[in-house]
């Protein structure tokens, strides 16, 4: 079978992410041979450089630079959140919690917020994988770790961009704010607040999987069939990765040198994955951290299947809060953002400069809303659906983008917005009746 385009166009980023992480584990491991910082550093290292590699992607460097700052702090808090979980736990996951939602809340106040919020929570996933990181010592080390990712990350991101010749991202056009970031951080306070009480009730000692699972859930769900999706591939990947870590668990003993590569090649496929499915980057995740802790002496194979036990009940948790606490749609979401794409649209047409990049982030601010709706389209079946919206806006950018030799390329643009405005105001529904639209429905506000 053919590889999926999407696949393919992810693997240089998925290249470039491996490359921090063996630096960033190497260089960790070095340090605990020198200095001993502990096992859980290792890890930690590991888990911040995968996931800040997402997210300083096409970054501008003033924004790399705010990383540089902002995460050796972060972690330096989390270290000692750490401790004070351990110690006093109603205070420290009281504080976990606090941290968290102000990172999402945040958000309302523009893109460099947001950003920021994304950095402060990177470390919170760090601590869930590493619940335990609170040894003595770990305050210094935890930043250190934080720094050895963002460099790793930085260098080589920076040198693919000046070996592809892509540098940063440029003009970043108008400020947006999230509307709904206060709606999304009270999902996150009641999630988390219910998977920290199911964790220590009914799995105590692993709570932390609960957690994480919660969190994954709610952390920018945008909207309720957005999160019941999310939390449907995260017990999917989960089931999946369990499965895949039993299978190679003969190969992940301590100091064994092939389950290292293993678990690099494991953890490489999921980065490579993730654009297709966030299934495949749960269960790579999974089966890398259960080869991971192998090797390092620290099995965790006789508890993969409290693993998905725990993971369930987050996911649960996560999915509830979403749906049920000042709950939004996500069709009201992509509503919006289809409303901004076409707002743009008439001025990428004439040729406006900074006009087309602005039609091309619009477009591609639909991304994370297509996974959810193409799903919903495939089990129902139905035609016309709301997932054609995102197919006639990219179907719009590839005739802009490479106009057809036939000169039709006007026409078939204006059958794909035809298509977008009778999809949300049909001509056979009678006004004013159940799941009716005006025809400028497409300035009406909605979240997102």
């Amino acid at each position: 079978m053919a590889l999926d385009r999407a696949r393919v166009r992810s693997a240089p980023p998925a290249a470039v992410t491996m490359a921090a992480v063996l630096a960033a584990f190497g260089s960790a491991l070095v340090l605990e041979q020198l200095a001993h910082p502990g096992v859980d550093a290792v890890v930690q290292a590991v888990v911040l450089t995968v996931t800040l590699a997402g997210a300083q992607r096409g970054i501008p460097p003033a924004d790399r630079l705010a990383a540089c700052v902002v995460m050796p702090l972060v972690a330096l808090a989390m270290a000692a959140l750490g401790a004070l979980m351990s110690d006093h736990r109603v205070a420290g996951d009281a504080a976990f919690m606090l941290l968290v939602t102000s990172a999402i809340w945040i958000r309302r106040f523009g893109r460099r917020f947001a950003r920021v919020g994304t950095l402060m929570t990177l470390p919170a996933v760090a601590l869930l994988v590493v619940p335990h990181a609170h040894a003595p010592g770990h305050l210094v080390w935890a930043p250190v770790m934080a720094l050895i990712a963002w460099f790793w990350v930085t260098a080589f991101q920076l040198l693919a961009d000046h070996v592809t010749a892509t540098g940063p991202a440029g003009t970043e056009g108008p400020e947006r704010r999230s509307p709904v970031s206060g709606r999304m951080a009270a999902q996150m306070a009641v999630a988390l607040a219910a998977a920290f009480t199911a964790g220590h009730l009914l799995f105590p000692g692993h709570w932390s999987w609960v957690v994480l699972t919660a969190f994954i859930v709610c952390n920018g769900a945008l909207g309720q069939g957005d999160a019941l999706h999310k939390g449907f591939l995260r017990t999917l990947g989960a089931a999946g990765g369990t499965l895949l870590a039993t299978l190679l668990a003969g190969m992940s003993g301590p100091g064994n040198r092939w389950s290292v590569a293993l678990v690099f090649v494991v953890l490489g496929v999921a980065v490579w994955l993730r654009p297709k499915s966030y299934a495949y980057w749960a269960g790579g995740i999974t089966a890398a951290l259960a080869l991971l802790y192998g090797y390092l002496g620290q099995s965790a194979m006789p508890l993969l299947w409290t693993r998905m036990e725990a993971i369930l009940a987050g996911a649960v948790i996560g999915v509830a809060s979403a749906w049920f606490v000042l709950p939004f749609r996500t069709g009201d979401v992509l509503r919006r953002r289809s409303a901004a794409a076409l707002a743009v649209l008439p001025r990428a047409l004439q040729g406006e400069p900074g006009a087309m990049a602005g039609f091309e982030r619009s477009v591609a601010d639909l991304d994370k809303l297509y996974p959810p709706l193409r799903t919903h389209r495939a089990i129902t079946r139905q035609r016309p659906h709301h997932a054609d919206v995102v197919d006639h806006l990219r179907d719009i950018l590839g005739h802009l983008r490479a106009p057809p030799a036939d000169g039709t390329a006007q026409e078939k643009i204006d059958t794909a917005v035809a298509g977008i405005r009778e999809l949300y105001a049909p001509a056979t529904r009678v006004p004013g009746s159940p799941g009716s639209a005006r025809p400028d429905a497409w300035s009406r506000k909605a979240p997102g």
